[in-house]
């Protein structure tokens, strides 16, 4: 009787015994590695959210840009001088002035509605394209269907079209009548009879940039000079 106690008593303090200390620190190993995986499966995931976000936001930022820019573009027309003298030009030139990274230019919108034409100018500003925009002082043209257009400078209207744009990127390239490129600077504006422009976006945390590419022809130009 005493011998079957003590076998029963053994019994019960080896399965009290537990986790030896190997056990636990191997365990607890075990639960760290897979802690870290986890963990750095996590922030993998959350960066490629992160980053596929930033390029669709900077997709879309560009195309709304560039079909902003195109719609001006496509409208801008000469003005006409209010005393042309007789057998020179008739017009001033539809852009005022043509850099790599700016553009400045009369667009006639609208006219046929209640909107008067702009002068438009789109421009790289640290890193951010801007749309400035100067309304005409008049309803009405004037004299020979001549506009005049605020000339404060302050602008009426300016927005930010899209930004991180790296710097010394060539947004405006300008072409003659024929498809020749134009040198700059441009000595006779009224040449101009079509601009490629080039929007290059670097979204934040991608390794590649976004660029968009869009060619404008401006069936509106005349002569000018």
């Amino acid at each position: 009787m005493i011998g079957r106690m003590r076998r029963r008593l053994g019994a019960d303090r080896r399965a009290d015994t537990g986790l030896t200390l190997v056990e636990l620190l191997i365990a607890m190993g075990i639960a760290a590695l897979i802690a870290t995986l986890a963990g750095s499966l996590f922030v993998a995931s959350t960066h490629s959210v992160s980053l596929a976000q930033s390029i669709d936001n900077g997709t879309r930022q560009g195309s709304n840009g560039m079909n902003e820019m195109a719609r001006m573009v496509r409208a801008a027309t000469p003005n006409p001088l209010a005393n042309p003298t007789p057998g020179g030009a008739q017009n001033d030139p539809a852009f005022v002035s043509a850099t790599a990274t700016s553009v400045l230019f009369y667009a006639f919108v609208n006219l046929s509605g209640a909107e008067s034409p702009v002068k438009v100018q789109f421009a790289v500003v640290n890193g951010q394209l801007v749309e400035s925009q100067w309304k005409a002082t008049t309803t009405t043209a004037g004299t020979n269907g001549h506009w005049d257009f605020n000339t404060s400078a302050t602008p009426d209207l300016k927005r930010t079209l899209c930004g991180s744009i790296p710097s010394s990127v060539v947004v405006f390239q300008y072409f003659d009548a024929s498809g020749a490129p134009l040198t700059l600077p441009i000595s006779a504006l009224s040449a101009i009879a079509s601009i490629t422009i080039t929007i290059t976006i670097q979204p934040t945390g991608a390794a590649s940039a976004v660029t968009l590419t869009n060619s404008v022809g401006m069936s509106n130009i005349g002569s000018g000079s």
